[in-house]
């Protein structure tokens, strides 16, 4: 079962969603969970039908708690990537400012490893950040059930949620592309557990495709150095000049790869990563990326899951977190930056 089918009598089932927009009820559970997976037009039909059915737009309600032990969790798939340390820490600043302990685990990019981990956690804290949570909605939303639960970097009906809005970063990025001359792009994916992976692909493929440039994707792929690495063989099958990649680690990775097989960046080919790392900014070529500002993604969940410990509604608008382009070498032809 890959959603919750049999809900109390009276609520909206992912069945009653599938029957009024014509599908199946596997399909209404990708479109939310892995949403690359559907077309774009099924999809919209989707959410359409499910806001119009209130389909879980009430907030999942939370077993009463028996007094605060003081101290929240964060849950990350994988500790070394960059963009979750600096999410770590964001989160880590709020809870101590106040008086919170932060415990952290890491899924392995695994559902059943972060089910594992919430499990043994929930009893020893108030309540629990999932960061890019790799587990289905139902599974996440069950999990908010027993502790407040906030979502980072995904979307999850009734669970609270603060997400990067990438409107403006990838509008600026396909702007930059076209500039720049290029009429085909590679677009190295992340892992199929991803909800930002399909999320980013269908932005930034809808956004192409609407300034005439042709994008395609090789996915799934492991979103790290060594899986940036992998793919360079795949690209030269098909080379299409310019490469965006899931995120900085896969980008430098990749520029290493193309290095050792004799292609220079950006003489031979341009990439163009996501979240902005530190290393990329120092790398040769440094990196063009979209910044996605983690640690205020991590400031802003943990305020809203200590909002919701002590109670309180928050009146700041901490949902969304913008998201912008910074041009640099790697993605240049020519000799000035945009």
């Amino acid at each position: 079962m890959t959603d919750n089918q049999h809900d109390d009598e009276g609520k909206v089932t992912i069945r009653d969603v599938a029957k009024a927009a014509g599908v199946s009820p596997s399909t209404v559970s990708r479109a939310f969970a892995r949403p690359d997976r559907v077309s774009a037009a099924t999809a919209k039909r989707i959410f359409s039908v499910a806001d119009q059915l209130g389909y879980h737009s009430d907030p999942v309600e939370t077993m009463p708690s028996r007094g605060l032990k003081g101290m929240i969790a964060i849950i990350v798939p994988d500790i070394a990537n960059q963009f979750m340390s600096d999410m770590i820490r964001a989160v880590q600043h709020e809870a101590a400012s106040h008086g919170v302990a932060l415990v952290v685990s890491e899924s392995r990019e695994s559902a059943s490893w972060e089910r594992t981990s919430f499990d043994r956690i929930v009893p020893y804290v108030d309540g629990v950040i999932l960061a890019s949570s790799r587990m289905p909605d139902a599974m996440i939303r069950k999990c908010a059930q027993t502790r407040p639960v906030v979502v980072a970097n995904r979307e999850v009906r009734g669970v609270d949620n603060v997400t990067c809005d990438l409107t403006q970063g990838i509008a600026q990025l396909v702007d930059h592309i076209v500039k720049q001359g290029y009429s085909r792009v590679t677009y190295l994916d992340g892992p199929a557990s991803s909800w930002s992976a399909g999320v980013r692909w269908n932005a930034m493929s809808r956004g192409l495709a609407s300034r005439g440039v042709t994008a395609r994707r090789i996915w799934p792929g492991s979103p790290t150095f060594e899986g940036g690495f992998a793919q360079a063989q795949k690209y030269l099958e098909d080379p299409t000049g310019m490469v965006v990649t899931h995120n900085d680690l896969m980008a430098l990775g990749f520029i290493a790869a193309m290095r050792r097989l004799g292609y220079d960046c950006p003489k031979d080919f341009g990439v163009a990563g996501f979240d902005n790392d530190a290393v990329g900014q120092i790398y040769s070529p440094t990196l063009t990326s979209v910044r996605m500002s983690p640690a205020l993604l991590g400031q802003r969940a943990a305020r809203l899951l200590l909002a919701k410990l002590q109670h309180v509604t928050s009146t700041e608008n901490l949902a969304h977190v913008a998201t912008s382009l910074v041009v640099r070498e790697s993605s240049c032809r020519v000799a000035s930056m945009d």
